[in-house]
């Protein structure tokens, strides 16, 4: 990739490399018998890994690109970019190592869910009622890949814009 337009190439460098390492985690959770998308939100890989991926970018286009000035609107971008390719790297993953029925990824996961929440039925029924419990029971077996590939982009977005903001606020301006 050249530099032409860094603020779109740079963190979208560091999103796909930041994909990629995001895959790994992933794997070795799993495969040290973690289900990494059942993990509770406050550990999972994505915070520390965005963390790292959007303030280095910010910082690498501030310092290489912009003569150290970068405005919260580049920020924002820069931030975007970084982590919706991350998101999107590691959801395309998530698909197809889930379709693939020898990884038992997708049977594991409907396994372990159906599990949690069967054990953690009373508490659950203290915010949610019996009838969208049940709901969530009958509806487990029938996920897919697709299923799992899109919470996970879904559920990356509000992480990635979180600290997209409070990054571009720290690091605007010099």
């Amino acid at each position: 990739m050249n530099d032409k337009n860094p603020l779109i190439v740079v963190p979208l460098r560091y999103g796909l490399i930041g994909g990629v390492i995001s895959i790994i985690a992933i794997l070795f959770l799993y495969y040290m018998g973690r289900h990494p998308l059942l993990l509770n939100p406050v550990l999972d890989i994505r915070w520390p890994l965005y963390i790292i991926f959007i303030f280095f970018s910010m910082k690498t286009y501030k310092d290489q690109y912009s003569n150290g000035i970068m405005h919260f609107w580049q920020g924002m971008i820069i931030g975007f970019v970084n982590y919706m390719s991350m998101a999107l790297v590691v959801a395309v993953f998530i698909q197809i190592f889930a379709g693939i029925e020898t990884t038992k990824f997708l049977a594991q996961y409907i396994h372990l869910a159906t599990e949690q929440i069967e054990t953690n039925r009373t508490a659950l029924l203290e915010t949610i009622n019996e009838e969208t419990l049940r709901k969530t029971l009958a509806d487990l077996p029938r996920t897919t890949a697709t299923h799992l590939a899109a919470d996970y982009l879904l559920k990356s977005m509000p992480v990635g814009l979180i600290l997209t903001i409070l990054f571009a606020m720290l690091m605007r301006r010099n």
